[in-house]
């Protein structure tokens, strides 16, 4: 596993942006929605030379799964993303030390769209849960 982002839960993510880029934080992608997990997104690149990145996310309505957390926290850290190999055999194994499977593997057409990447198969993601104030998300990038 290799660390591939953080994502934050923002009420809005151009304004957030612009705290990250008087920061010096300039590389963005562009905002791109996510209709599966019914969030707007975009990636900030975390330092020159990194390939870790922070993800912004903006509930889109109150279906979002993260409407509740932004009530309740007010935004923040809402969880911490690795790259996987292969999500199924991650996925099995984090299940089998006591990880709690939230979302099973599903398509993530946000994630390539936002990269640009034009991929025969899918990215893929997963979430889990670890305590009541952090989230893993495992992510399989399409080939």
């Amino acid at each position: 596993m290799r660390l591939d982002h953080i994502g934050l839960v923002v009420e809005n993510i151009s304004e957030f942006s612009e705290i990250l880029r008087d920061l010096g934080l300039e590389q963005m992608t562009p905002t791109e929605v996510e209709p599966i997990q019914k969030v707007s997104g975009r990636f900030v690149l975390a330092g020159e030379g990194q390939e870790v990145y922070i993800e912004l996310l903006e509930p889109l309505g109150e279906e979002s799964p993260i409407r509740n957390f932004l009530a309740k926290r007010g935004g923040g850290l809402h969880h911490l993303c690795f790259e996987v190999e292969d999500i199924d055999k991650a996925a099995k194994q984090l299940v089998e030390k006591g990880f709690e499977m939230v979302c099973a593997p599903v398509e993530s057409v946000g994630y390539d769209a936002v990269f640009n990447r034009a991929c025969e198969q899918s990215t893929r993601i997963a979430f889990f849960v670890v305590s009541d104030e952090l989230l893993i998300e495992l992510v399989e990038k399409g080939h």
